[in-house]
């Protein structure tokens, strides 16, 4: 993202559910990457970003919402997923 001559800060903060507040570190490194030009934070069951020059904040709120859920996914399904693999490449 560059930022633009006449663009101004802008500002969104995006609440954690409860049930998805353990995976929010791993979200917040796939936000970071997603929005490298972006600030992002996460205190108090919240994720916060600031940008300089444009950003949407549904599309944002979408991205972080997905990244929360995707994280939950991976990490209850990892054992079974190891498993199988395990099983598939045990001879």
């Amino acid at each position: 993202m560059t930022k633009l001559p006449d663009a101004t800060d802008v500002d969104f903060v995006v609440e954690i559910p409860p049930q998805f507040e353990k995976y929010a570190d791993a979200a917040m490194l796939r936000l970071q990457v997603l929005y490298p030009a972006c600030r992002i934070v996460r205190q108090d069951g919240e994720i916060s970003v600031r940008s300089s020059g444009w950003l949407a904040e549904d599309q944002f709120r979408k991205d972080v919402l997905h990244f929360l859920y995707r994280e939950k996914i991976y990490t209850e399904t990892l054992a079974m997923r190891q498993a199988l693999v395990a099983a598939v490449t045990t001879r």
